[in-house]
């Protein structure tokens, strides 16, 4: 299981309601999977050349995969607390950051 990273704009993110879209779909997958304390998703604090990255935490596989394929997340290191604030899913997934 692997940190994963999707990476969207600020276009995306602003007139195509993306995050929102990401939120409400990522909450379905969490509710089936009765809340994993593994399992949730962050954000970066701010946005780094009108991008920013949305961090799918291991615990969202396999229950996440199709989302994670969705928006073509791509596997990764594990984001830096401080540098993200959850986005959906469980606080105690906050331990998992480096």
């Amino acid at each position: 299981m692997s940190w994963h990273k999707a990476i969207f704009t600020t276009e995306q993110i602003e007139e195509q309601q993306t995050l929102v879209k990401l939120e409400d779909q990522f909450d379905k997958f969490f509710m089936v999977a009765d809340g994993p304390a593994d399992m949730a998703i962050f954000s970066d604090n701010n946005y780094d050349g009108d991008t920013i990255s949305i961090y799918f935490t291991p615990g969202c596989d396999p229950s996440c995969d199709e989302l994670i394929s969705q928006y073509e997340g791509k596997e990764c290191d594990p984001p830096v607390r401080g540098g993200v604030f959850l986005l959906a899913g469980n606080d105690d997934a906050c331990d998992l950051l480096a």
